[in-house]
C-alpha cells in the first residue's frame, strides 16, 4: 500500500493538533477572567482532538491494517469518535465527578460532521475510487 496522500483529512488533523495544543499553552499562562474565554478553552479541545484522532484513525487503517480508506471506512470513524466521546464524557460523570458536559459532545459532533463533509465537498483524493 502507498503513503498516504496528504488531504483535507489530514490537514484538519494537523490543525486539530495545533488547536489543541494551543489551548493547553494558553490554559497555563491565565491571561483573562472572562467567562467567555474559559467556555472557549474548556470546549476546544474536543474539536482539535476530534479532528487529531480521525486523521490518526485513517493513518492506522491505511499503514497498520493495510486496507483502502473509503467513504464507508470515514463516516463509521467518524461516529465512533462521537461515540468514544459520549462514553468519556459518561466515564467522567460517573466516576471523576465531573458533570456530563453536552457543549463538549455538541463541540466535538460539529467538528466530526465538519471532517465527515469538506473531503465529499472538496472531492477530496482520498475517495476518488469510491
Amino acid at each position: 500500500m502507498k503513503k498516504p496522500k496528504f488531504g483535507s483529512i489530514e490537514a484538519l488533523g494537523i490543525a486539530g493538533m495545533a488547536i489543541w495544543t494551543a489551548v493547553i499553552l494558553l490554559r497555563k499562562l491565565n491571561l483573562s477572567e472572562n467567562a467567555f474565554y474559559i467556555f472557549t478553552l474548556g470546549i476546544l479541545p474536543n474539536l482539535g482532538a476530534a479532528w487529531a484522532m480521525t486523521m490518526f484513525g485513517k493513518w492506522a487503517i491505511e499503514l497498520v491494517l493495510r486496507r483502502k480508506y473509503t467513504l464507508q471506512k470515514h463516516l463509521v470513524l467518524c461516529l465512533v469518535i462521537i461515540v468514544l466521546a459520549m462514553g468519556s464524557e459518561s466515564i467522567h460523570d460517573s466516576f471523576l465527578n465531573s458533570p456530563y458536559d453536552r457543549y463538549d459532545i455538541l463541540l466535538t459532533t460539529v467538528a466530526q460532521l465538519i471532517m465527515l463533509s469538506l473531503p465529499i465537498a472538496l472531492k477530496d483524493k482520498a475517495f476518488a475510487a469510491d
